[in-house]
């Protein structure tokens, strides 16, 4: 025999509460990312088989970051896409895209890359230096490189490394 026992109002409100955030969370997490249709328009046009399209990807990442327009990240990276940093620190998609201001500002000059790429079949790598200024104003390099695979008519990043 099974006892049901009235639950304390505290209870029965935390439930619903916390039922609620569950099920409005999902939700919450696919209205930000781009439509298939919004990301095909946001993608960096003319893409094919090439060093020079993964190159210009690659400034158009870096640009996004810059300027802040975290649509184009979540359009780029793959679902499950992992980057490390130096130190061995391990970020997911979300944690890059959240990284990037929230308010646009396309006045932000944003530094050229030097890029070389190497292409095998639907896999590209593309080893970047970015060259910039400390906080001092005294001159640094950035070196990254990012795992790129094609499908679906274009160049999508799985993977990256700061070196």
């Amino acid at each position: 025999m099974m006892l049901c026992l009235p639950l304390p109002r505290r209870s029965t409100l935390s439930v619903f509460v916390g039922a609620m955030l569950l099920c409005a969370f999902p939700f919450h997490a696919r209205a930000t990312d781009p439509s298939a249709t919004e990301c095909a328009r946001i993608a960096t046009p003319d893409q094919k088989h090439d060093a020079a399209t993964i190159q210009r990807i690659e400034q158009a990442w870096l640009t996004a970051e810059y300027h802040g327009h975290r649509e184009y990240l979540a359009c780029l990276l793959e679902p499950d896409y992992r980057t490390s940093s130096r130190s061995g620190l391990v970020r997911s998609r979300q944690d890059v895209i959240d990284r990037v201001p929230q308010v646009a500002n396309d006045a932000r000059e944003v530094p050229k890359l030097e890029t070389i790429v190497v292409i095998h079949g639907d896999s590209a790598t593309a080893h970047s230096i970015l060259k910039t200024t400390d906080k001092a104003g005294n001159p640094k390099e950035v070196h990254f490189v990012d795992g790129y695979t094609f499908h679906d008519g274009r160049w999508f990043a799985f993977s990256g490394a700061d070196l």
